[in-house]
């Protein structure tokens, strides 16, 4: 595929019950957006029709259209492609709050945890967004972590509206027919996925919440949260009681609630740093990987030497000796600009920007490069936060890596959730150019 209408495609991003998901370029002007395209799978076709989809998609795409609410993803654009199938454009988010926990298929498997400052942060625009997806009648009824979409500017946008349940409007199906994730589901969506309402998109929002702290689902085996850190009193304890009540009329009973109640939660002292691994107590040097790689996600674990969540095995004591303009690592022999790139930028204008800096001869050389994943974990010395001192004025929290993940992909550490990922190449992260300590 070549084309969707007038837009150029560059990839598939991935694909649903519904349609698939393409990364485009818009003529002339050559922004990057995504595209929704109905391409439902057989079994949701066989049992809807296709020209009930039809009506469902473009009713998604209307009410996309009308969102005004900023943790909304809204469509800008409508269309049909050569075959005569609709499709919507929006705009191209590189982030997801799927990837940043690293919750897979395997969902009961741990995920990464979100440190209880960021949770609040995107709690509060969540709860927001559902509040004026509410207000105008509107269920979502597939709250989950891949459906939080996390900008640039670090704020989230709910999306995929094409099982939401909106008043006035009825697309007739099986009365079975399942809607919503396993796990985040209520028990009363399970039961009646036509008969519920805005507090069914609650419970969606506080497992993901609790998640999101815990790295763990809420169930069986789950524990409150003032016995797992003690960061948290036993108001979370009833906030998350309240909020995963199985019966609705138990739960809170609207979003503005519940947001004025997670509001209202207060975060104790945190807890200490945890001890180094590497290089601890000693002078010697952590030799690590400088030369560019190109690793799939299985063969990158054991490059990187990381655990099954992309973190650091073993966090490196580092010594640092600071600059005016850089700060040198005595554990690892390595010299860190001290602020890096004052905006994100595209893989390929991280490439430019290093090679900026060589022509310049900042810092006196040309010996400047884009640093290896497993030089940047060496930054992460508790597996947590980063410890390179960086400017208060330019916070540094993604970037960029030399290491690719194919053509369209390459990895990138996230420096305030301590873990190496994946992005496109036309994501904007932030550049940190590295280069080896002159031998003395």
């Amino acid at each position: 595929m070549k084309q969707i209408g007038r837009y150029e495609v560059i990839r598939r991003l991935g694909k649903g019950g519904m349609g698939s998901v393409y990364k485009a370029i818009v003529p002339v002007i050559d922004k990057v957006v995504a595209i929704k395209l109905l391409d439902p799978n057989e079994l949701l076709e066989d049992i809807l029709g296709l020209e009930q989809l039809r009506e469902i998609f473009t009713f998604e795409a209307r009410t996309m259209a009308a969102f005004t609410q900023p943790f909304l993803v809204t469509a800008h654009d409508f269309d049909h492609d050569q075959h005569g199938r609709p499709f919507f454009v929006m705009d191209y988010i590189c982030n997801n709050l799927g990837e940043m926990i690293g919750e897979t298929f395997q969902i009961e498997q741990p995920s990464r945890i979100i440190r209880a400052e960021k949770v609040l942060h995107y709690g509060r625009q969540i709860l927001a967004a559902l509040d004026f997806l509410h207000h105008n009648d509107i269920i979502h009824r597939d709250i989950k972590p891949q459906n939080i979409l996390v900008t640039d500017e670090d704020t989230v946008k709910i999306c995929d509206f094409g099982m939401a349940l909106v008043r006035g409007v009825s697309f007739s199906g099986p009365d079975n027919m399942q809607i919503g994730s396993p796990c985040y589901t209520p028990p009363e969506q399970r039961k009646n996925p036509k008969g519920v309402d805005g507090r069914a998109d609650l419970y969606s929002a506080a497992v993901l919440l609790y998640r999101m702290l815990t790295g763990q689902l809420p169930g069986m085996q789950s524990f409150p949260l003032s016995l797992i850190n003690r960061r948290y009193d036993r108001s979370w304890d009833e906030f998350f009681t309240r909020a995963l009540r199985w019966q609705p009329e138990e739960r809170f009973q609207s979003a503005a609630e519940m947001l004025a109640a997670f509001d209202r939660l207060q975060l104790g002292q945190a807890v200490g740093a945890g001890a180094c691994g590497l290089a601890e107590s000693t002078q010697q040097t952590v030799p690590l990987r400088s030369e560019p790689a190109n690793v799939c996600r299985s063969r990158a674990r054991s490059l990187f030497a990381v655990n099954e969540l992309f973190r650091p095995l073993a966090p490196v004591c580092n010594r640092w000796e600071t600059a005016a303009r850089t700060v040198l690592d005595r554990a690892t022999n390595l010299v860190w600009q001290r602020e890096g790139s004052r905006y994100p930028l595209t893989f390929a204008a991280a490439h430019a920007y290093v090679r900026q800096l060589n022509d310049a001869r900042y810092d006196g050389h040309g010996r400047w490069r884009l640093p290896t994943v497993n030089e940047l974990l060496s930054l992460l010395p508790d597996g947590d936060h980063g410890g390179l001192p960086e400017s208060p004025e330019w916070p540094v929290k993604w970037l960029w890596s030399c290491d690719r993940h194919g053509h369209h992909e390459s990895w990138y550490v996230n420096m305030d959730m301590g873990y190496a990922g994946v992005r496109d190449v036309n994501c904007l992260n932030h550049v940190r150019a590295v280069a080896d300590a002159p031998v003395i």
